[in-house]
């Protein structure tokens, strides 16, 4: 029996009337053979969807049941709860006392449940109308699908979403799934259910689908899942979605110029923070954080974080502009100096502070900007550096002149008065005593002009490495017994157009500057020469030097070092650590105006403790045979072509598949480091990377497939790069050393005497175009 007849339907009719909730069940099927519209208005559901339905165990299908003991003042009573899982909205349930009977040879089981009050559900029906008309306002539109069936409901508005007649039975829960965008496919609702864990019950996604027109629209879909309680697997899934394509085209764009935004910020060097007035909370933007050198910090940093950076000289300047922000007062720009946490590297801000107001025109949030101005007070100092020199060697050479007119009249009258007095030794003392001083003033006035640039040089042809021979006896006896002095010249060194005589005075008073900077134990100096290319990046870090060939004269002590803040002040006239016995300050200067005066330049690397190295660099002197050497093959090149050139080109050989070469960079400086490594991985090398002298080795003996080691000279740790090369070699005597430092290459043998003379050195700074050839001529070796 499908439908109720004789006592079933009688029965159906009065509780019917009675406005009760009822069920008839036809056994042993267990199929709905009546219902009354009591139980139909309270669950929002046709007729259609109840009778004739089968009822299964509970949780099992869209209508279910199970049996329950009720306890009542009357004691436990039996009853059946009868569960209904509509397409869309919740479960609903509802317990129902059961009766069996018989009705013409059938057996029947009647589930009698309360009066149902109309009123409650027509407001029920009421407030399902409510929310679809919600949901189709805010473009929704809804949609479910059975696991077990694989039958799949979808609203009217799907249809519509994409352009598809509605009622299209091809469009599916699955079929939905193959008109996703190939590169959302890992997107798709169905993905996400499938390998979510258990207990995981609500999903959305975002992904492009294709409409019916062959366009891909962007949809969001929200979907909750209904789980079997017996394995967790999904029994049926209920959704919404609506279309996204203007809110994402809109976030596109909103991301374009994010990206334009922070590619300016990154350019300008210009980073930003706010701070909530009412709660404290601070916030610095991405710019900001790679700034202060915190991007790979864990925690996030905020403004207290920033304020333990700056100077304390600037701290309270910052702190006031941010308590007038609070009170609407917008400060002016002003410069604050701040270390970065690791490093400890001195950087500058130029920082403006605004006070953000909102509706109600009360400040609610304050912004400000912080643009790093480091290189620019660095260009700034060596203008005002350049500047200085320039307006003292402009004041030198006019006083060393008149001076030097003065120094005349006194000299000549002195002689004059030597005639007259010949016969007065008394006299003659006293006036040969005034000559000398007077001679010593004019070796000032020489020097001074030296440094103003304004002396007369006898300029001609050198060969610096002959110079040097020459004067190895001459600073030998000027550095004394205590200091080993060594001379090491460059093979076939270019020739330099120079004066001899100032060159000479130069490099010696370099010598005794070392010696003095060694006293009293002594130590080594080592004078070498070398060929130097300065390409455009490297002249630009020197003053008013070109690129080009020079050649370079490095004197290098194991002294005390220069103090950092002295380095600047150490060309300037009168300037001298030593007493005021032992010199006049102004042989430092000297050297500078004269190799100015010569188109070169001097510069200076010392660290605290190890010594000081200076290098001189003197434009190299190109000769007629240079020039034609230069411009041979490109002549050549144009009367006739080579042999190579019009034969039939060979046969390329089949690729060898050869390993690449693996590069040890061992630095203690972080910045150095990660750009030698940059460097190197840019030539096509493998590289790993060591802070200190003892991880250097450790990484040697772990990696047999390392090749070179790039190292610095003098690092923290208490182990040095020359005592850790010599300890590698030891143990691996095929590798290959190569150093980088701001020392000459002779100081590291003097560092460690059992090195090989063979190891190489690039100087530090150091171009791309000197790394790159040292490394690949340490790696030939």
């Amino acid at each position: 029996m499908s439908q109720a007849a004789g006592i079933v339907a009688e029965m159906t009719k009065a509780f019917e009337t009675a406005n009760v909730e009822m069920f008839a069940i036809g056994l042993p099927e267990a199929r709905v053979i009546a219902a009354t519209s009591a139980v139909m208005r309270k669950w929002n559901c046709t007729r259609e969807e109840l009778v004739g339905k089968q009822l299964v165990k509970f949780g099992t299908g869209p209508l279910s049941a199970r049996h329950l003991t009720e306890d009542t003042p009357y004691g436990p009573v039996q009853k059946v709860e009868v569960t209904y899982v509509p397409p869309l909205g919740t479960t609903r349930s509802i317990r129902f006392t059961p009766q069996n009977l018989t009705d013409d040879g059938q057996n029947v089981v009647m589930l009698i449940g309360q009066h149902a009050s109309l009123e409650e559900a027509e407001e029920a029906i009421q407030n399902e109308r409510r929310l679809s008309l919600a949901l189709r306002s805010g473009g929704y539109a809804a949609w479910d699908h059975d696991y077990r069936t694989s039958e799949s409901y979808n609203s009217p508005e799907l249809y519509d979403l994409l352009g598809f007649e509605r009622g299209m039975s091809h469009l599916t829960f699955n079929t939905f799934n193959d008109l996703v965008h190939p590169d959302d496919r890992d997107r798709t609702l169905d993905d996400q259910i499938k390998s979510a864990p258990f207990g995981s019950d609500m999903f959305q996604t975002r992904y492009r689908v294709k409409n019916a027109q062959g366009n891909y629209v962007w949809l969001e879909s929200i979907a909750g899942v209904i789980r079997s309680p017996v394995d967790g697997k999904p029994v049926k899934c209920v959704g919404l979605s609506r279309n996204i394509s203007e809110q994402m085209a809109a976030l596109e764009k909103m991301q374009a110029s994010e990206r334009i935004l922070k590619r300016s910020q990154r350019a300008a060097r210009l980073g930003s923070f706010t701070v909530n007035v009412e709660t404290g909370h601070s916030r610095l933007s991405t710019e900001m954080i790679a700034l202060i050198g915190m991007e790979d910090a864990i925690v996030q940093p905020n403004l207290v974080v920033f304020e333990k950076m700056i100077e304390p000289a600037d701290r309270e300047k910052f702190r006031e502009a941010i308590e007038l922000a609070k009170h609407g007062q917008n400060s002016p720009v002003f410069e604050i100096g701040y270390k970065t946490l690791v490093e400890g590297e001195l950087n500058y801000f130029e920082v403006k502070i605004e006070a953000d107001r909102n509706s109600h025109n009360l400040v609610d949030q304050i912004f400000g900007t912080c643009q790093c101005i480091t290189e620019r007070k660095l260009l700034e100092r060596k203008f005002m550096q350049a500047q200085k020199m320039e307006a003292v060697g402009q004041l030198t050479g006019g006083v060393a002149h008149d001076f030097n007119n003065l120094l005349m009249v006194v000299l000549g009258n002195l002689q004059l008065v030597e005639q007259l007095v010949k016969d007065d030794e008394r006299v003659l003392k006293r006036i040969n005593a005034a000559y000398e001083a007077a001679e010593r003033g004019s070796e000032l006035t020489k020097r001074m002009l030296a440094f103003s640039r304004q002396q007369t040089l006898q300029n001609r042809n050198l060969d610096v490495n002959t110079l040097l021979t020459r004067m190895h006896g001459i600073l030998g006896h000027a550095v004394g017994a205590t200091v080993n002095l060594s001379i090491i010249p460059a093979d076939e060194l270019w020739p330099i157009r120079a004066d001899a005589t100032m060159l000479e005075t130069a490099i010696l008073n370099l010598c005794i500057n070392a010696r003095d900077a060694m006293k009293p134990k002594g130590g080594d100096l080592t004078v070498e020469t070398f060929n130097r290319t300065l390409d455009e990046a490297a002249a630009a870090d020197m003053e008013d030097v070109p690129p080009g060939d020079y050649v370079e004269i490095a004197v290098t002590d194991t002294g005390c070092g220069i103090p950092a803040e002295n380095i600047e002040k150490v060309f300037q006239p009168f300037f001298t650590t030593k007493g005021p016995e032992a010199g006049s300050g102004l042989g430092l200067s000297m050297i500078y105006g004269f190799v100015k005066q010569s188109g070169g330049h001097i510069k200076i690397y010392s660290e605290l403790g190890h010594g000081t190295t200076m290098r001189i660099y003197l434009p190299r002197l190109r000769t007629a045979a240079d020039e034609a050497t230069v411009s041979m093959p490109e002549a050549a090149t144009q009367i006739q072509p080579s042999a190579a050139a019009t034969a039939a080109p060979e046969p390329m050989p089949a690729a060898v598949s050869v390993r690449r070469p693996t590069v040890l960079v061992v630095e203690d400086n972080p910045s150095v480091r990660d750009v030698a490594a940059a460097m190197i991985e840019d030539m096509g090398y493998d590289v790993i990377i060591a802070s200190s002298g003892a991880e250097g080795l450790q990484a040697i003996e772990d990696r047999p497939e390392i090749n070179l080691v790039l190292s610095d000279v003098i690092m923290a740790g208490g182990m040095n790069g020359p005592e850790m090369a010599q300890r590698a070699l030891s143990v691996r005597p095929e590798l290959k050393v190569l150093f980088m430092s701001g020392y000459a290459p002779g100081s590291l043998r003097q560092m460690q005497q059992e090195l090989p003379n063979a190891i190489d050195l690039v100087n530090k700074p150091f171009t791309r175009n000197d790394l790159t050839e040292k490394v690949k001529r340490a790696l030939a070796a």
